[in-house]
């Protein structure tokens, strides 16, 4: 097992900071284009399984290639890596504008999450590369706010772009902010080659027991994450009598309610049993869940957003503070990678399980089903907690 890396006190700086902003920068222009994707799909003729395939091009992308970009960090290098996907990254942005067909749309964001795969992983690897022992928690989660924050507040200045100017503006915007983290990188960005010198196999890590839960986690998160993102707006139009923009603020509260709790809770997960907080973000998660067919209204909708996102924030720096301990021992890239994997491939399986439900039982079975889902692999959670407090 690898102890955490010895840099300066600023290099780690240079680092942590880099890398944040890299992040926060790459995420705020995901979550710009995000919401204008549909409307933009609909002026090159998409259908809806078109958009569907828009959109599920860039995560089945994400899901293939974070595995591999990771282990091969953990034994060739990190800096390289980021750089390039940022880079291509930004290429990737400027072409949105000519795209002319659906196809053309689907293989820019086929290659988008590509470069996306050779950023956020080996990031968060390089989070735990320098993460103290007992403070993987304070560390992962005041990284992972980054995530969190730009996916939060770019649908919201994507909206406003757009209204203010058009969604070409967007596109280039999105661009404009991965440059920004581009040369951030370039410039500031130490580099550091990850201490394992044979890459751990991707069967392997599915496998290594310290890894186990967290991809439970993350599969069942992605699961419930990917129905409240992609069917929220379904349901508060039929339900919940929302506004296109009331809809856009509940998204955006439960993503920020995440974001706002990744560093008070990172430091609960070094202090406190990090099952037993797996354990309560996924109660509250299931419970937002299961409320929100049965009301209507703007107030109720951002109380369930905000029980949601808490849910996460509680729950999320807890299960990354696991990966980096078993990441020690595998390779942080590797574990990174895979945990990634496993939630790209939740966010894939995710709408078509619930559209078939959605098609057969009506909109409010698909949260019924999802709040269904966490409620059972909550128990494992607490059984991992009860073993973990005999043993402390």
């Amino acid at each position: 097992m690898s102890d955490p890396v010895q840099i300066t006190d600023k290099d780690h700086r240079l680092l942590f900071t880099s890398l944040y902003a890299a992040v926060f920068s790459t995420m705020l222009g995901i979550g710009i284009v995000i919401p204008l994707l549909p409307r933009f799909a609909e002026t090159l003729g998409a259908s809806g399984f078109g958009i569907g395939m828009i959109f599920s091009s860039f995560a089945l992308s994400r899901a293939i290639a974070m595995p591999f970009f990771g282990r091969f960090s953990d034994t060739c290098g990190r800096r390289q890596f980021i750089i390039t996907g940022l880079f291509l990254y930004m290429i990737f942005s400027f072409l949105y504008i000519p795209a002319s067909s659906v196809l053309e749309l689907s293989a820019i964001r086929f290659f988008q999450g590509i470069a996306s795969a050779m950023v956020f992983p080996i990031a968060m690897a390089y989070i735990g590369d320098i993460a103290p022992a007992g403070m993987e928690g304070r560390y992962l989660g005041t990284f992972t706010s980054s995530l969190y924050l730009g996916m939060g507040l770019g649908p919201f200045l994507g909206g406003i772009m757009t209204d203010i100017a058009n969604m070409e503006m967007a596109f280039i915007c999105m661009a404009a902010l991965t440059g920004v983290a581009l040369l951030t990188s370039f410039l500031f960005l130490p580099d550091y080659r990850g201490r394992k010198r044979v890459q751990t196999p991707l069967y392997h890590l599915l496998v290594h027991p310290g890894l186990r839960i967290p991809i439970l986690y993350q599969m069942m998160n992605a699961f419930a994450n990917g129905t409240f993102m992609v069917f929220l707006p379904v349901i508060a139009a039929h339900i919940g009598n929302l506004s296109t923009g009331e809809t856009g603020l509940v998204i955006s509260i439960s993503i920020l309610s995440t974001a706002l709790l990744q560093k008070v809770c990172g430091g609960f997960a070094d202090r406190y049993n990090k099952y037993l907080l797996i354990a309560t973000g996924c109660i509250m998660v299931a419970i937002a869940l299961a409320l929100v067919p049965g009301f209507e209204g703007l107030w109720a909708y951002i109380l369930f957003a905000f029980i949601m996102g808490a849910g996460g924030g509680i729950s999320v720096p807890a299960m990354y503070a696991l990966v980096t301990i078993a990441g020690r021992e595998v390779g942080q890239g590797g574990a990174m990678g895979t945990i990634n994997m496993v939630m790209s491939t939740g966010m894939i399986i995710s709408p078509i399980i619930c559209g078939m439900f959605m098609d057969q039982a009506g909109i409010s079975s698909v949260f019924f089903l999802s709040a269904a889902i966490v409620l059972v692999t909550t128990p494992v959670f607490l059984s991992k907690a009860s073993v973990f407090s005999r043993r402390t």
